[in-house]
């Protein structure tokens, strides 16, 4: 059970006490989801911004304020800075970015600027307080563990599939087949390498990672350079699911040049630190986007945030739910035209 949605009075009043200088007015922006912004207008100085997180059972206000107090420690100034926090309110008061969403108006070299924020957040692995940070949300550390995902989202979509043919025809005779054959690569490529693929990847492989990273957390400055928000889910990750991730999230919906720019710029960086990358990424990179497929098609569990957010915007609830799975058929179509070997036949 989330909190009441907070107003503008309770952001007025909680922004005072946090800010300990006066609030003139509270303006909601970037509602989400998971959490609501507001815009606070103070008396004196620049504005701030007060987030509101749920309570549903995950620290999203901690994992993000200790992350950006983190990166800010270390000098990081794309990301918001941290102020004060008041987890009983479940609200963080954090520095204001003013800009356009990213995402609305994609540049050529924003693939460029992703790669940078990600590689530069690798040199922070050794700084003070680095091996204390927890570890991503949903993070993977072996290809099993991968495999049992996708198959857990997987048994999760199929119950829910029995009225939904479309969806059950996508899932049977596509990805499933495709992902099928992806997993048999992956291990049969790690029995020829003397691999585990059950072992844990070593902490000295791990990446910084916010997990939930792209243009769609991005905001565009007047300088035209991104400033990246949301970080409720960062932590230590595998830097193959980091790439994968950010190169596949359908929030961003990356070009394929510039998805690609992004992967050979984050191979380069991670390989040269770890000389099996290269080999995990391409028998990873089928399976996390058959995760990515899953987790759009999320909309069809009758529990799933998702299906509440697009009941909640109004309409025909079975056009949206096709409008997911469309989503989740292009998702599957880009990752098989990367790797034609997985294309059903």
């Amino acid at each position: 059970m989330s909190e009441p949605d907070l107003s503008a009075q309770d952001a007025i009043s909680i922004g005072s006490r946090l800010a300990g200088a006066r609030v003139a007015a509270a303006q909601p922006a970037r509602s989400g989801g998971n959490n609501r912004v507001f815009r606070l207008e103070m008396a004196e100085g620049p504005p701030l911004a007060l987030k509101h997180y749920p309570s549903d059972g995950r620290d999203r206000l901690g994992q993000e304020y200790d992350a950006l107090s983190f990166l800010s420690r270390h000098g990081i100034l794309s990301t918001p800075q941290p102020i004060a926090k008041d987890a009983d309110a479940f609200c963080a008061l954090y520095q204001w970015f003013d800009g356009e969403a990213a995402v609305l108006h994609p540049q050529d070299g924003d693939a460029d600027q992703l790669a940078d924020f990600l590689i530069e957040l690798q040199k922070l692995r050794d700084a003070e307080g680095a091996q204390t940070l927890r570890n991503a949300s949903a993070s993977i550390f072996s290809p099993e563990e991968a495999i049992a995902q996708y198959e857990q989202r997987l048994d999760g979509l199929r119950r829910a599939s029995g009225d939904h043919p479309d969806l059950r025809a996508f899932i049977d005779g596509s990805l499933v087949p495709s992902t099928a054959a992806a997993v048999r690569r992956l291990r049969q490529r790690y029995v020829e390498l003397g691999l585990n693929p059950a072992a844990d990847l070593l902490p000295a492989h791990r990446a910084l990672s916010p997990s939930d990273f792209g243009l769609h957390n991005a905001l565009r400055g007047e300088d035209g350079r991104l400033r990246f928000i949301d970080f409720e889910y960062f932590g230590w990750d595998d830097p193959v699911k980091l790439l994968s991730d950010t190169a596949i999230h359908p929030g961003s919906d990356l070009p394929a040049t510039s998805a690609n720019r992004l992967i050979e710029r984050l191979t380069q960086a991670f390989a040269a630190r770890d000389d099996a990358f290269a080999i995990r990424r391409d028998v990873l990179y089928p399976v996390f986007g058959a995760i990515w497929c899953l987790i759009v098609l999320n909309a069809y569990l009758p529990e799933s945030r998702s299906r509440r957010a697009l009941a909640a915007q109004g309409g025909d609830l079975t056009v949206r739910l096709a409008g997911q799975l469309d989503k989740a058929r292009r998702l599957h179509q880009t990752i098989c035209q990367r790797d034609p070997d997985l294309t059903p036949r």
